[in-house]
């Protein structure tokens, strides 16, 4: 079917015909070190589709992002970078769900084949693929803008998956880590943030320690598998945080019809955070930012002291930051205990032509 005015592809940009595509795959994608065998992958790269053997005791949980150049990474950013923040962005999902990793497939669109960043991609695949035995087990090339399609598969067995719609009143809100890293990146990295001009560091030039840091966050955020998998029978409900702390925990309020309370005063912040931002546009990081890529969960009071030992066990910081309450909607607290009203909005795509 043709299409009315569309752009041609330019010579310049080296289409990549069947022949280039299939060499690509070979020499990047389908070596020993990225679609590497694993017990259950019947049969990867090389046919029509992926064969894959589910347990019977087991349900397969799959996520998919979209990452487009110039909008999800930097255009001009080390591809091995853009390769783990495309991969680790969709484990963290599995992690949301209690999943264990299992495979992935890839989408990648390219404006020319060139055998340097291809290399580079791959190996950045690989850390990761290694890391959670996720192979690679498929997938599609094309020629265009460049854009990264990553859909990661998982198992979890069928009473141990965490869903958005189990949080109960009288739970405890928890998260992981620390939280605004992600939109604080940004302004570290020289990047656009959607959270306005009045969202800015407090000193103009960061330590080198504190733009590694931020690199680090941004490019290479750490899934919590580990925890999911050892501490995930104690979720009541989760989801990972990738639009703001606010938009994805009222994800869960709205899913299990319950009402939510955060005390401001106990959201965790990286040393980081706390030495480049002040304390308003950290808050506002944290609420609003997006791009953490850790874990919300609600937890029944009775099983707290559990998920605290086994935290500390695995060494994952987490933080109660709130209750699950009769009702709806959310409300902000601060350090005693009085209402506190805010005004931001959570990220949404397409907010700004819709």
């Amino acid at each position: 079917m043709a299409i009315a005015n569309q752009a041609p592809v330019p010579d310049v940009m080296h289409k990549l015909n069947n022949h280039s595509e299939f060499a690509i795959i070979r020499r990047f994608f389908a070596t020993s070190k990225l679609s590497f065998p694993r017990e259950g992958i019947e049969l990867g790269i090389g046919d029509d589709a992926a064969l894959i053997d589910v347990p019977a005791n087991k349900l397969l949980a799959m996520s998919m992002d979209v990452l487009i150049s110039g909008i999800h990474f930097p255009a001009d950013a080390a591809p091995s970078l853009i390769a783990n923040r495309a991969l680790a962005v969709n484990l963290s999902d599995l992690a949301a769900m209690g999943a264990e990793p299992y495979c992935f497939t890839l989408g990648l669109v390219l404006p020319e084949s060139n055998g340097k960043w291809l290399a580079d991609f791959s190996g950045g695949l690989e850390h990761l693929a290694k890391q959670y035995n996720c192979p690679l087990v498929g997938g599609d090339m094309s020629a265009g803008p460049m854009s990264i399609s990553i859909q990661v598969q998982g198992l979890v067995d069928r009473n141990r998956a965490a869903r958005r719609s189990g949080a109960n009143v009288g739970d405890k809100i928890y998260v992981s880590g620390t939280l605004g890293d992600g939109a604080i990146a940004l302004l570290a990295l020289g990047l656009d943030s959607h959270l306005g001009s009045g969202f800015c560091l407090s000193q103009r030039d960061p330590s080198a320690v504190c733009r590694k840091f931020f690199k680090d966050a941004y490019f290479k955020p750490q899934p919590q598998i580990a925890l999911a998998s050892v501490a995930g029978k104690l979720f009541s409900s989760a989801i990972d945080i990738s639009d703001g702390l606010q938009g994805d925990l009222q994800h869960i309020l709205d899913a299990s019809e319950v009402a939510g309370s955060i005390r401001l005063d106990a959201i965790p912040y990286s040393k980081s955070a706390m030495c480049c931002v002040g304390s308003e546009n950290r808050l506002l990081a944290a609420l609003f930012g997006g791009d953490d890529y850790e874990l919300c969960f609600t937890v029944a009071e009775k099983d707290c002291i559990e998920l605290e030992s086994i935290a500390r066990e695995l060494g994952v910081r987490v933080t109660c930051i709130g209750d699950i309450n009769a009702g709806e909607g959310m409300a902000y607290l601060g350090a005693n205990g009085s209402p506190i009203e805010l005004t931001a909005q959570a990220f949404q795509h397409f907010s700004a032509t819709t």
